[in-house]
């Protein structure tokens, strides 16, 4: 014949392929080329620009599949180097980035990213808070704080706690003011308190007055907290707040009274803020008094608890495991450096 032709398979970029024409001719192709078809004349052989083309007769299908093997394994060597160069092309990149560009590791990168978002939450709860007296801790009042910050109302799907994203960020709020006030007032704990007894009732005065703006609105806060799936969160709260104005009243004992005395300190707290709900007297006068007049029975207590050793050592045993057990559960720590 004077020409045959031979249709050849299309050539992608960076592959090897292997056409064998009628023949059995076959054509090896080792650059990479744009989409090409080649035809091969059996009397004169044709080459392309840029191919290196050789012809080869083969009567064993043995040799041509030792070829295929051959070329199947160059291809998966040189795509492990290109895929290590570029590796090494991106580190590089990277590493010069974090020394000369300005760049940060993805771990750094990640902190950033949370940090806004967590900045973006501050702002939507903060604005939120306005709405509590007229919506309540619901939902709607974090939608509307978010359309006031510039956000879409689809925002608060940002709060899958609902209402309680809210209470939690409260809180939250309201300690971090509050142990503010107690690092100034003791310089930062270095400062030696006088009358631990009164500072600790300054505390909790100062603490459960941020209420007060909220106050018709609170009992629903506080069936929020209740609720089973919000209780460690709200627990953590209480106790890491406890622990904190223990803290810089001068409490730097080791002893089992550590723990009665924040586990006491709690319980009171708790106790004062479900009597300020239905204090009606003028500047709650009579919360603060019920206060006073618990912690002053708790100081009597532990005195009387004193001078019977046996009963003393059941009774902290008892809040010890408590206040043990609930710190374990929630992952908290108390230690200070």
């Amino acid at each position: 014949m004077a020409n045959v032709r031979c249709l050849q398979k299309v050539i992608r970029l960076q592959k090897f392929v292997l056409p064998i024409n009628a023949q059995g001719c076959w054509l090896a192709i080792s650059t990479a080329t744009p989409a090409a078809v080649l035809t091969l004349q059996q009397q004169r052989p044709v080459l392309l620009p840029g191919y290196a083309v050789g012809r080869s007769y083969s009567s064993s299908s043995d040799n041509l599949d030792e070829f295929r093997a051959r070329e199947e394994q160059r291809e998966r060597e040189r795509d492990a180097a290109e895929q290590k160069a570029y590796k090494a092309t991106q580190s590089d990149a990277g590493g010069g980035a974090g020394i000369g560009g300005g760049g940060a590791p993805p771990d750094a990168e990640q902190s950033a990213k949370q940090a806004k978002v967590e900045a973006i939450r501050t702002r939507i709860l903060d604005a939120a808070l306005l709405h509590v007296p007229e919506l309540g801790w619901t939902k709607q009042a974090i939608v509307q704080g978010a359309e006031e910050s510039g956000f879409p109302s689809v925002v608060h799907g940002m709060f899958p706690d609902g209402g309680f994203a809210l209470v939690s960020h409260f809180n939250g709020k309201c300690n971090a003011e509050l142990v503010q006030s107690l690092q100034k007032k003791t310089d930062n704990g270095q400062k030696e308190v006088g009358d631990p007894l009164d500072f600790l009732v300054q505390a909790v005065r100062q603490r459960l007055s941020m209420i007060e703006p909220f106050k018709k609105q609170w009992p629903q806060a506080m069936a929020l907290i209740a609720q089973p799936a919000n209780a460690s969160t709200a627990l953590a709260q209480v106790l890491t707040l406890v622990d904190d104005i223990c803290y810089y009243s001068g409490d730097r004992s080791v002893d089992f009274g550590w723990y009665t005395r924040r586990v006491g300190l709690a319980t009171i707290m708790k106790m004062t803020e479900l009597y300020m709900l239905q204090d009606t007297s003028a500047g709650h006068a009579q919360t603060w008094e019920f206060l006073k007049n618990r912690m002053d029975e708790a100081v009597q207590l532990q005195m009387a608890l004193a001078q019977t050793e046996g009963m003393t050592q059941t009774f902290q045993r008892s809040f010890n495991s408590a206040f043990i057990t609930a710190r374990n559960i929630l992952g908290l720590g108390y230690s200070r450096h």
